[in-house]
């Protein structure tokens, strides 16, 4: 007859199984960080394409104003409305970029109301200025030899136009440009 002692139990299949508890939650907290990291990036790149697209439905907005302007139109230098004359040295979207203008009266609002789904407005309608550019180009067609191409002499006008958006927050920004022909 054999008979067991408590002596002989040593507990290695406690120390074995507690290791292998500490393995398996070391290796969830590691997913559930990756995933949540994850979650973070999608959503700032969200963020971060609905301000593009808000500064390209601004670039859109702006360019519908262009039928109504002219070189004699209201552009004033530091800009008024959203009109704004060239700066040369220092172009006006750095001036109003730098001393955080964009939503001041300097800049024209974007005519409608962009939603995030259809119903929910974003926080910062997007803003856009119109610069004129000096000087006129030749209209398409035209040409510096006689008797070529349209001889109307009909002059162009180039504009600059610079809108910024906003994302799903007031901390994300994209700005676009278009220089604009017309």
């Amino acid at each position: 007859m054999h008979i067991r002692t408590s002596v002989s139990q040593r507990g290695a299949a406690l120390i074995t199984g507690l290791i292998f508890l500490v393995v398996l939650t070391l290796i969830s907290l590691s997913a559930i960080k990756a995933t949540s990291l994850e979650e973070r990036m999608a959503g700032n790149a969200r963020d971060q394409d609905v301000a593009f697209e808000a500064a390209e439905a601004g670039i859109r907005d702006g360019m519908k104003q262009l039928p109504n302007l002219s070189p004699s139109s209201a552009f004033a230098a530091g800009c008024a409305n959203g009109l704004c004359l060239n700066n040369p040295t220092t172009p006006v979207w750095t001036t109003l970029t730098a001393n955080n203008q964009w939503t001041t009266s300097s800049t024209a609002s974007y005519s409608g109301t962009l939603t995030l789904d259809g119903t929910t407005a974003l926080p910062q309608q997007p803003r856009y200025i119109i610069e004129l550019i000096p000087g006129q180009v030749p209209a398409f067609g035209s040409s510096a030899s006689i008797g070529k191409g349209n001889s109307s002499g009909a002059q162009l006008t180039p504009y600059r136009i610079t809108a910024v958006g906003w994302g799903m927050t007031s901390q994300t920004q994209a700005m676009v440009q278009a220089t604009v022909i017309y």
